[in-house]
């Protein structure tokens, strides 16, 4: 089996130049190619209803006026 880390785009590790300015559907596809999953936490200051859990995966995005303002892991 792959290790997790290694299939995702960089490593693992999340730019968030990379994402933020693109629209929520760039900024998906860009997030699915490179192995990641993705999650809505905040959008135009509107806080989502969240789990607790943090997955290594996975990218959080803040969207406002439909762009990605923020984009983080967990």
């Amino acid at each position: 089996k792959k290790n997790l880390i290694m299939s995702l785009r960089d490593n693992g590790i999340i730019t968030e130049r990379q994402y933020v300015g693109k629209t929520l559907d760039e900024a998906t596809k860009f997030a699915e190619e490179g192995g990641f999953e993705v999650r809505i936490v905040e959008v135009d200051g509107q806080s989502k209803m969240l789990t607790m859990d943090a997955k290594s995966d996975r990218i959080n995005f803040r969207v406002g006026g439909g762009l990605i303002t923020a984009a983080f892991g967990g």
